[in-house]
Parts: C-alpha cells; structure tokens; sequence
C-alpha cells in the first residue's frame, strides 16, 4: 500500500526555543488533502510547528503545504526527503504565486487550488511519472470535505476551523487571497456547513472564511442555519457589516461571540493608497459599538507604513484601538506579497530591499522588505513594535476588561480575555527577529537542512 506524508512547516525556530503558540492552530489545507486521498493510500502527518518530523519513516511520497512565509522551511523540509529518494509535492498559495522558485525544490507542485488536481498527482506518484506542474482546471471547487483525524494526537488551541466559503471580492492591493481568488467569493452549500459543524465535538469554532459577510443574502441564510446550534464561533469580516442591523442580528444569535475586522488606516488617504475602497466613508467607532452592543468583541488590525503615515500614526492605531475597548488588535506593517499588486508596484518602483525577502538569510520576521515612502524601514518596524507594547501593556489590558457588554460580559468571556491578552503581551517580544527557517543560535542553517 503506498504511503503520503504530509508536512506542514514552521516559519522557522531557533534551537531550544518553543514555537510561537499563538501559531498554532488546525491547517485546515491538510485535512482537505487527506479528505481527498483514496483509502488505498496510507497517510501520516508531522505539524513543524509542534513535533520533530522524522524523515526517516519510510514513505512513497512528501506533501508539503506552503505559504510565502514557510516557503525557506518548506524547502529545507523538502530538501530533506528528496535526499533520502522520496519524490516531494509542493501547493499552497506560494506555489500558485512563485510556481518556477517553488518547482526548483520539488518534483511537482499545484497551481491553484488542490481539489481538481490532487488524485491526478497521487496517482501520477503510484507510478512514479509525477508530472511537474499541475494546474487548477479553472472550476469552482467542489468542497470534498475534510478529514480532521488527521489532527487526532495535536495539541491545538480548542478552537475547530471550519471553511464556509473561500476568497474575497474587495480587491485590496497588498491582498494575497484576493489575488489568489481574483477577486471572487466561492461559498460552501450552507446545508454542508450545517452537517460539518453538527458533527464536530468542539463547541468553539472559527469560521475561517477571508470575509464571512463577503454576500449579506447568504451570510444571512448561514447565520439562520446556525441558530440552530448552541455554538460560540468567531470569524472574520469586513468592517461594512455594520451597516446592515439585520445581518449583525442575526449573527449574534448565531453564536459570534468575536469577529477580525481590518480596519488597517485611520486616515482615508492610507486606505486609498492599498485600495482598501470597502472602509471608506465608515465610521470605525460606530462599527465597533454596534458590534459591542450585541455582545460581540472586536479584533481589529491594522496596517503600518503606508505612505500618508507619520510619526504620529501608530499612537493614534494604538489609542483608538484601546478607547473603543478592542478585545485584541494586530499593529503590523504593510508586507509585500508577490502576486499581489502591491508587489508589482514595489517591484517596479525598486523599492523592494531584496526581490525575494522570504529567502534571504538577513530577514526576520517583522523586518520591513521594502523602503516605505513615510519612513526607514528600521523606524516603522519600531512603530509597530511600539503599538503593540502600548496596547498589550497592563494598564491598556485593565482599561478594556472593564467593557462588561462585550469583552467581559461572562466569567468566560473574561477566562478568555486575560488568556489571550496575557499570551499575546509575552509575544510581543517572543515573535521579533524571529527567523524563517531552521538555524542555529549562531544565526547559521545547520548543514543537514541547508539546500
């Protein structure tokens, strides 16, 4: 019987040092291909993130999922198996953006989306006539299913991920799903999502979904559905859904408990430079109450070195972000994505410090890749890093448990904010000048991992 490894890598980790743990959640693109692969293949699972792989375990063929971020360990793991003769197979969303880079490491690669291409590559494999590149046939996928045993023995956060529809119809400039979509949403039958969710044990969900709320009609018809439940799930949206009582009704009595909004610029002029057309003219404060109204807590993000920004910028994201008593918030910088827009146009502009920053030995996560018009890169990493101090600080924490219609509204709700809150303080300085990829605490790639 042949057998399938799949292996979804770290960002990178320093010797005997713990994983970023906020990181660590399902991968949901694993139990996608596992719910693919026939019975008749044999299938094991290394999470990097959380285990040692061993390369050593016989098997007929490596599947490794990428991102841009985990494409340097991706290749190291890859490296790996192809020295000991096991064909690799690389997807995810930087084989469909970088596929030449991607296809250098490994023996084929999928181009777009796996459902239509999957069993053509495992059965390629079984003959040993794995093909290169295989593209995405251009049809909607049909949403097979996924096969979450693959997780059983994990220590995940006890959060399910589940998918309800995929892509985004706003097309932001520094969007890397957006541009992997084309700017199109694709729901799942909200019957399927019904019967996923009616057999999961756990009781707290994210709908993973880009933009839950991407169609007011069908999120409408999902949140009726799941009323239903006695579920707590959180997800993520655009900051428009306040617009629209109805929908924020209906929600909360489908279980949100917590949504991710971008709100990413305070000022109209940063939201027109990343195309963010969707926030403009909203009122963030009014969004945010509306949600808080209904018990609902706010995640918001937001977006630092644009080109209107000023020195003045990231105090203003951290203060408002802490007066309208946000449950947790991200102050990151602009990242520029290839196969984005934004890319493109750094690329053009030669703004990009190196082309492929998610390879070069000098980048850490949290660095900024590009020469940003507002700043030196070195003072709006600082920005952030200064955001998030501000927000995550004792005094910021003590501020916002007090908001007992949302934030603290339960002993749970409360059990959660401090976890989070506490988790998230202590990582503030855990992710900065973190590496991609493996190395040693002399900063080198240990030999056995280099390619």
């Amino acid at each position: 019987m042949p057998h399938v490894t799949f292996i979804y890598p770290a960002v990178g980790r320093l010797p005997h040092t713990k994983y970023i743990r906020s990181w660590q959640m399902q991968p949901l693109a694993i139990a996608v291909l596992s719910a693919l692969t026939p019975r008749s293949w044999e299938r094991t699972f290394f999470d990097d993130r959380m285990e040692p792989i061993d390369f050593d375990r016989p098997t007929d063929l490596a599947a490794i999922s990428v991102e841009t971020f985990t494409a340097k360990r991706g290749y190291q793991i890859a490296t790996e198996y192809r020295r000991r003769g096991v064909p690799v197979a690389i997807g995810g969303y930087h084989a469909t953006f970088c596929p030449d880079e991607v296809l250098q490491h490994a023996d084929a690669i999928c181009v777009g989306e796996a459902e239509s291409v999957w069993p053509q590559m495992l059965a390629d494999a079984e003959r040993g006539a794995l093909a290169g590149r295989y593209l995405h046939k251009g049809m909607d996928p049909d949403f097979a299913g996924y096969d979450r045993t693959i997780f059983a023995g994990k220590r995940y956060f006890k959060i399910a991920l589940v998918e309800t529809g995929r892509g985004c119809r706003f097309r932001c400039a520094f969007c890397s799903i957006t541009a992997f979509h084309a700017g199109r949403y694709k729901p799942r039958r909200v019957a399927d999502v019904v019967a996923e969710i009616r057999e999961l044990r756990e009781k707290m969900v994210f709908l993973v979904d880009d933009n839950i709320v991407d169609d007011f009609g069908r999120a409408k018809e999902l949140f009726r559905a799941l009323a239903e439940f006695r579920l707590n799930w959180v997800g993520q949206a655009s900051v428009n859904v306040a617009r629209d009582a109805e929908v924020l009704d209906l929600m909360a009595a489908s279980g949100c408990v917590g949504l991710l909004l971008g709100f990413e610029s305070l000022s109209p002029e940063g939201l027109a430079s990343m195309e963010k057309h969707v926030n403009q003219g909203l009122d963030y404060a009014s969004a945010v109450a509306e949600l808080r109204r209904r018990g609902i807590v706010v995640y918001g993000t937001f977006m630092l070195g644009l080109p209107t920004d000023t020195p003045e910028t990231p105090g203003r994201a951290a203060s408002f972000a802490v007066e309208q008593r946000m449950f947790l918030a991200a102050f990151n910088h602009v990242v520029p994505f290839p196969g984005t827009p934004l890319y493109a146009q750094m690329e053009a502009e030669h703004r990009l410090i190196y082309q492929e920053w998610w390879l070069s030995d000098r980048y850490r996560f949290a660095d900024v890749p590009f020469d940003p018009l507002c700043a030196t890169p070195e003072r709006v990493r600082e920005w952030c890093h200064a955001a998030r101090r501000s927000f995550y600080g004792l005094r910021s924490i003590l501020r916002r448990a007090r908001d007992l219609r949302a934030n603290c509204r339960s002993v749970r709700k409360a059990f959660m904010f401090f976890t989070l809150n506490l988790l998230l303080r202590r990582e503030v300085f855990q992710k900065r000048g973190f590496p991609l990829g493996v190395r040693t605490a002399q900063g080198e790639v240990p030999s056995h991992v280099q390619d």
